[in-house]
């Protein structure tokens, strides 16, 4: 799959491919021009639903009902994530590879994968969070607090 985001291509897909040091530089270098507010209404309902998965990987083995349940909650997500960025509540980029990652879990669901898709939604959310922390929630602050640390 060919998708046009830094964050899915240098982020998310670092992170999926065990390449942790790579994905950490590359969310740091991250630019977005996020705001903390706009990305807070998504970030919570993503993280609920992968950590969701992630939880229920037993259950989603066995239970094609369940995994068909998370394949649902993930598209609500895509139609959310769409209008959030149809408002410029969130940016183009960061909604294009979120998005993406949504859909290649969903897949893995879809086909059975469920190992796949684990890591899968493990990846997009170390990949989330470091994006929250390096860019979006730490942008904001001034440099004798940067020393600090």
């Amino acid at each position: 799959m060919s998708v046009r985001s830094y964050f899915y291509n240098g982020v998310y897909a670092s992170f999926r491919d065990n390449r942790v040091e790579d994905a950490l530089k590359n969310a740091a270098n991250y630019r977005t021009y996020q705001s903390p507010a706009g990305f807070r209404r998504i970030y919570d309902n993503i993280i609920r639903v992968l950590d969701g998965i992630i939880a229920s990987r037993n259950d989603l083995t066995n239970k094609k009902e369940l995994r068909d349940r998370y394949r649902i909650l993930l598209a609500k997500l895509d139609i959310t994530i769409q209008y959030q960025t149809a408002r410029r509540v969130l940016e183009e980029d960061l909604s294009e590879g979120i998005k993406a990652a949504l859909r290649e879990i969903s897949g893995y669901l879809q086909k059975g994968d469920v190992d796949s898709a684990v890591r899968s939604a493990e990846s997009l959310r170390l990949a989330l969070d470091a994006v929250l922390a390096y860019k979006i929630a730490g942008g904001g602050k001034r440099e004798e607090e940067e020393e600090f640390l």
